[in-house]
């Protein structure tokens, strides 16, 4: 019975299995935890400035009015920006931990590359939408009501980003799993993004008609995040 075996062959590798880099977890990546702890302290040195502004945000929200008097005041204007550029980089780092925008062609770069390809895919989206701007009547810089249509998503960028960072916060203290939280986040983003589009729309109204609203809008709005989406969805 013995003599039966010496002719076999091993099959598996006679060396220990090398670790994939794809099964690193995303905190374990050394540029994800670098810019984890510089949006904190960012957010950190923003936050009475944010708080400051909370107010007027929230009239944004309830008040398509609101977006104009914040930026008829200039101090409240250039604060609002300022945050404003803070929670794109949160929204990069949230996008990106949970996977908001995942094309398939970013599983296939490094671990330690995926962040940059989001961070790159959400400034093509701003990018573009300001290129599609300058081609408008309100690419003016110094006319308020056009600076009003161009910033009034900053507005709501920043109230998402603070929901977005209380909702990841909670999940982290309750261990919510990843596809739940990837699924709320959406939900935020398509609430606050509707909000947006609404109050917008009010915007152009109070100045245009209904065909001149409705094509500025999709054009202006609707082009450069449909794009996104579409980019993400391959």
């Amino acid at each position: 019975m013995p003599d039966l075996f010496k002719s076999g062959t091993l099959d598996m590798s006679t060396e220990p299995l090398q670790y994939v880099a794809d099964t690193l977890r995303w905190g374990d990546v050394m540029v994800n935890r670098i810019a984890v702890m510089v949006t904190i302290i960012l957010l950190i040195l923003e936050l009475p400035d944010l708080i400051r502004l909370y107010p007027q945000l929230l009239r944004c929200l309830s008040r398509w009015k609101g977006n104009l008097e914040l930026e008829h005041s200039v101090s409240l204007a250039r604060t609002r920006n300022n945050v404003a550029l803070v929670a794109g980089v949160a929204m990069c780092l949230i996008a990106d931990r949970w996977m908001l925008a995942n094309p398939s062609f970013r599983m296939d770069v490094p671990a330690a590359l995926r962040l940059a390809i989001t961070a790159a895919l959400l400034m093509g989206t701003a990018l573009l939408r300001r290129l599609v701007y300058v081609a408008t009547k309100f690419r003016s810089l110094t006319n308020e009501y056009a600076s009003t249509l161009r910033r009034t998503v900053f507005n709501y960028l920043i109230l998402l980003v603070s929901l977005m960072l209380v909702t990841v916060l909670a999940a982290a203290a309750f261990r919510a799993p990843d596809a739940v939280v990837r699924n709320v986040l959406y939900a935020e983003c398509a609430v606050f993004y509707l909000v947006h589009l609404i109050r917008f729309t009010e915007i152009l109204r109070s100045r245009c008609g209904i065909l001149a609203t409705f094509l500025y809008l999709c054009a202006l709005e609707i082009l450069p995040v449909g794009i996104l989406v579409f980019t993400c969805t391959q």
